[in-house]
């Protein structure tokens, strides 16, 4: 049997997006984050955060930088018994792992066994509608423009993540 997952940009949806974020203590949690991972872990939902890391390929701090951060938000997360499955990020510019492009889904899909007709991907940018066939995409509104996304198929824009928490219960209600 194959599994489901919640797929989550990092910065805007996990962080608040102060841009280029790289240091565990520029971290401001955003409000609803740990209700709606703890929702997905108890309804069998994997975990899995996909964030592009350009700031690697500018030379503004390294990708161990990254390691280290995604290390320390998730010893926090497990402090306090949330769980994130598994942190895929992409540093180039030109790579297919790049969201929009789908190759860090991909990569988790394979390595999970992940099942993306009954997936979900949360996002706050026009970047996180990924080119691919299957999730449902959730977009929060931020920072970004996202006047251009509704007529984007499966995408629906929401003002908070305990909004998106409401529609993903009913989502997942509906699916079991």
């Amino acid at each position: 049997m194959k599994n489901k997952a919640l797929f989550l940009d990092r910065d805007g949806v996990i962080n608040s997006d102060k841009t280029y974020i790289y240091r565990f203590e520029d971290i401001d949690w955003v409000a609803g984050i740990f209700d709606l991972i703890t929702f997905a872990n108890a309804h069998g939902y994997l975990v899995i955060v996909l964030t592009n890391q350009s700031g690697v390929a500018q030379g503004m701090y390294k990708e161990q930088d990254v390691i280290e951060l995604h290390k320390k938000m998730n010893a926090y997360l497990q402090n306090i018994n949330v769980r994130v499955d598994d942190w895929l990020y992409c540093t180039e510019y030109d790579s297919e792992r790049r969201k929009p492009r789908p190759g860090m889904m991909k990569e988790a899909a394979q390595k999970f066994n992940i099942d993306l007709d009954k997936s979900f991907m949360i996002g706050d940018k026009e970047s996180d509608i990924l080119e691919i066939v299957g999730p449902k995409t959730y977009l929060l509104q931020g920072k970004y423009p996202l006047q251009n996304v509704l007529d984007k198929g499966s995408v629906e824009v929401f003002s908070s993540l305990y909004e998106i928490l409401e529609k993903f219960k009913i989502e997942v209600t509906l699916n079991n």
